[in-house]
């Protein structure tokens, strides 16, 4: 009796690990490398797969499967995008506290003359 409640207790306590680990793989998404997929796609050619397999090859992604070659396009695609809006931030012309006081000086140069003297008098 106590062998059968042992091991009906070590199939419950192997079932909920192995429930409890397809639970947290489930959604996960796994990022591929651009280069890397290009890489497996050139030696699989060489290696004499034909085209219409690697056409039809598919990846992991989350819960889903995609289209090898349609990953590597979106993935492209989403580069070009993040570059094109890296490009125009960085054209656009940000104030530094410089280009203020610099300002500052060449519009209201008494203004600033008398906070100088006011800081320089409370010190």
């Amino acid at each position: 009796m106590r062998i059968i409640i042992i091991v009906l207790i070590v199939t419950l306590v192997l079932t909920s690990t192995v429930f409890t680990q397809d639970l947290t793989n489930t959604g996960r998404r796994k990022y591929y490398s651009v280069e890397e997929l290009i890489k497996l796609i050139q030696k699989a050619r060489e290696a004499g797969l034909s085209e219409d397999s690697i056409r039809n090859m598919e990846i992991r992604d989350g819960d889903k499967e995609i289209n090898l070659l349609d990953y590597i396009e979106q993935e492209k695609l989403d580069r070009l995008k993040s570059n094109e809006y890296l490009k125009e931030l960085l054209s656009k012309n940000f104030l530094t506290v410089n280009d203020i006081y610099r300002e500052l000086i060449k519009t209201e140069p008494e203004v600033i003359q008398r906070l100088r003297e006011e800081l320089v008098s409370e010190r």
